[in-house]
């Protein structure tokens, strides 16, 4: 019985080592999927993807993509480097938008991306223009 028991121990504390090295993601990671939800207009998402201070600011990206068409074309994302706590992540592709048949475009990479570990996971935190 104690030979089961010990294993039992064992076999916990290895699957739980395990949990704590699985891929945490990366801020680049993030910013992909905050961007993937803005054109959705998923305000749920969008708020748990955000750190705490940008929580708002992702309510106001939902409502903003609320009545258009919009989707993403080409992006890659990758760290750039780090501002104070911040990582930052630039980005390639663009945003294309369709409203009343009229079509724009917007370029990731005109944009700079905050992003910062907020409660073990990597979340958006704000934009910088480039």
């Amino acid at each position: 019985m104690r030979h089961h028991l010990r294993f039992a121990v064992i076999l916990f504390i290895s699957l739980f080592a395990l949990s704590a090295c699985a891929d945490e993601g990366s801020a680049s990671d993030a910013i992909e999927d905050y961007l993937k939800a803005k054109v959705e207009s998923n305000e749920d998402k969008l708020v748990k993807l955000s750190c705490n201070e940008w929580e708002s600011q992702a309510m106001l990206d939902a409502a903003s993509f609320e009545s258009v068409k919009a989707e993403i074309q080409d992006m890659s994302c990758k760290e750039n480097g780090k501002d104070g706590d911040y990582t930052l992540v630039t980005c390639e592709g663009k945003i294309v938008v369709e409203y009343r048949a009229e079509t724009r475009e917007f370029n990731l990479s005109d944009t700079t991306y905050l992003a910062q570990k907020e409660d073990g996971e990597w979340k958006m935190c704000g934009e910088q223009a480039n």
